[in-house]
């Protein structure tokens, strides 16, 4: 398990911009190792956000808890 502070999709940020090529590149890398941020497959469609950034006046999640998919049947 692990915390990556960036968010990882479109829907971790309240203006809805587009994910940047490090994140993306940093989605393939997770995918690659099976791994997956496990808020994210309990709760695929809510917009909930951890940090304010006041100079851009946006929300974004970045607290992502990342884990192998194979053990996503130990979480609740």
């Amino acid at each position: 398990m692990g915390d990556c502070n960036t968010p990882l999709k479109a829907l971790d940020r309240s203006s809805r911009q587009k994910v940047n090529k490090e994140t993306m590149d940093l989605n393939d890398m997770l995918e690659q190792m099976n791994l997956t941020d496990i808020y994210r497959i309990f709760y695929p469609r809510i917009a909930e956000y951890t940090f304010f950034s006041s100079a851009h006046r946006t929300f974004s999640k970045i607290d992502h808890v990342i884990g192998h998919k194979t053990n996503l049947n130990k979480f609740k």
